[in-house]
């Protein structure tokens, strides 16, 4: 019975010992840095309105202008509060 135990001992530290450490998710090249980093609530909401306006007067925007309208409009659709509650519905 003691070697028994030993032994499951023994494995038990063998297999943990040998079990590759957790490596830490590395953030790959294809992932697009964000493209309003750097930029301050307040900076953020001018270049949006700015985009917005050159797209509405249909004026040429670049890929990083366009990925910018892109995280623009992500934004405002996250910010967006959806449906009223049923409580405020009724008044």
């Amino acid at each position: 019975m003691t070697k028994t135990l030993s032994a499951l001992a023994a494995l038990l530290f063998a297999t943990a010992a040998q079990a590759a450490p957790a490596s830490t998710p590395k953030p790959s090249s294809t992932t697009p840095a964000d493209p309003l980093a750097g930029l301050n609530m307040d900076q953020q909401m001018e270049l949006c309105d700015r985009l917005e306006t050159s797209k509405k007067q249909n004026k040429p925007l670049s890929p990083k202008m366009q990925q910018q309208l892109k995280a623009c409009q992500a934004m405002s659709m996250e910010s967006t509060p959806g449906p009223a509650p049923d409580a405020t519905q009724d008044r």
